[in-house]
């Protein structure tokens, strides 16, 4: 059973607008910065999006009146459960996964990479959006740690035509809690347990990629500075920071900033910030196909490692073997 397409009458409309930049500012403050661009005929581009949903969830439909690239920054906080319910639309993320998504299927965004998702002309979806945090909560315990579990999803839907018709009962049921105003938008129980029911069933359905492992607690650092630091660290990981950068987030001076890694971390500031990113290009190899057009050089470079002969030097020390050997395993 596919659930239910979205009906703009029961949703809460927040773009209906045939201007391209009206469109991309909107649609960027919903979800993330994205980039937004016409590839045919743009004199049919139009836009249609809608949201509404209850604690915990986040449902929204969107339609673009012709062919469309959507090219979003990473989302960090949350992933995208989408569901195409009219046409077809090509989902990439560069240099790894590449899929087809036809009318009634499903793929996931995963909050820590780039995706291209090329829009046939009227395709129409929806996306369930649950936070990261719930749903790192329920790889913890779905593969047996006492902590959460930093999930990260391969692109494709579910992984068998049992696990399909589970993740689709269960999405049928949280469409129908926001489009018939159920009463998960009032009761915070029964909006938690729905919630929680929701990341539970994704990761008995979806893949999980053998790059997820446990998450590190920005909470359990005692210094509100350093955990400030680190939270930025985290977040923008894959972006240029300096230890100014990482003083102003923590409202420290850099030498204080220094003081209080030392005493609270055991290690700099930048150090761990390396850590962070050398965890992210593990990540990244872990999950790239070795015969793929990905190198070593390029999930180095993603990560700010412009320098291959320490990158390698510093996976060797943490991983105990060359990048090169675990992205041709």
């Amino acid at each position: 059973m596919n659930a239910p397409a979205a009906d703009d009458s029961r949703m809460r409309t927040l773009v209906r607008s045939d201007d391209l930049d009206e469109t991309r500012e909107m649609i960027s403050t919903a979800y993330s910065p994205y980039e937004l661009r016409v590839l045919n005929k743009p004199q049919d581009f139009s836009a249609w999006y809608a949201e509404g949903g209850f604690p915990g969830v986040t449902l929204s439909a969107l339609s673009y009146g012709t062919e469309t690239l959507v090219a979003p920054e990473p989302l960090t906080t949350y992933l995208l459960i989408c569901q195409v319910h009219r046409g077809r639309v090509r989902v990439e993320s560069p240099g790894r996964e590449e899929q087809f998504v036809d009318t009634g299927e499903t793929y996931i965004l995963d909050p820590h990479r780039r995706f291209k998702v090329f829009w046939g002309a009227g395709a129409r979806m929806t996306t369930l959006r649950l936070s990261r945090e719930a749903v790192d909560r329920a790889a913890g315990e779905a593969l047996g740690h006492e902590e959460p579990v930093r999930a990260r999803f391969a692109l494709g839907g579910p992984v068998s035509a049992a696990a399909a018709e589970s993740w689709s009962g269960v999405s049928a049921a949280v469409h129908r809690e926001v489009m018939t105003g159920g009463v998960a938008r009032t009761n915070p129980l029964i909006a938690a347990q729905l919630t929680r029911t929701a990341a539970a069933t994704l990761m008995a359905t979806h893949r999980l990629l053998p790059a997820s492992e446990p998450v590190r607690h920005v909470g359990n650092v005692a210094h509100p500075a350093v955990r400030r630091a680190i939270q930025l660290m985290e977040e923008r990981s894959d972006q240029p920071l300096s230890l100014s950068d990482l003083a102003v987030a923590a409202r420290l001076s850099p030498r204080a900033l220094q003081e209080a890694f030392q005493r609270y971390v055991g290690r700099t500031p930048l150090a761990h910030l390396r850590e962070i990113r050398l965890e992210r290009a593990h990540q990244d190899l872990l999950a790239a196909d070795s015969d793929g057009p990905v190198t070593v050089a390029e999930i180095a470079f993603r990560w700010g490692f412009s320098n291959l002969g320490r990158f390698a030097d510093w996976y060797r020390r943490r991983y105990g073997h060359a990048p090169s050997l675990t992205l041709r395993g």
